[in-house]
């Protein structure tokens, strides 16, 4: 079973999901000390970049 088409508004709602994750997790990274070492993410960093994953899978970019 397909799912049905995207319309231009969900379209619109992914791209800006995508966008504010993006700066989100930008921003996270800053203020977190944990999320500033390498190699380490922290829950809240994780979150927001599995957010951001997902929308671009729906959205066919990734």
């Amino acid at each position: 079973m397909s799912s049905p088409e995207m319309g231009p508004a969900e379209e619109y709602a992914l791209r800006s999901i995508v966008m504010r994750s993006a700066r989100d997790l930008e921003t996270h990274q800053m203020k977190c000390v944990p999320c500033r070492t390498p190699g380490v993410i922290c829950g809240t960093g994780t979150n927001i970049a599995a957010t951001n994953a997902d929308a671009k899978r729906a959205l066919g970019i990734e």
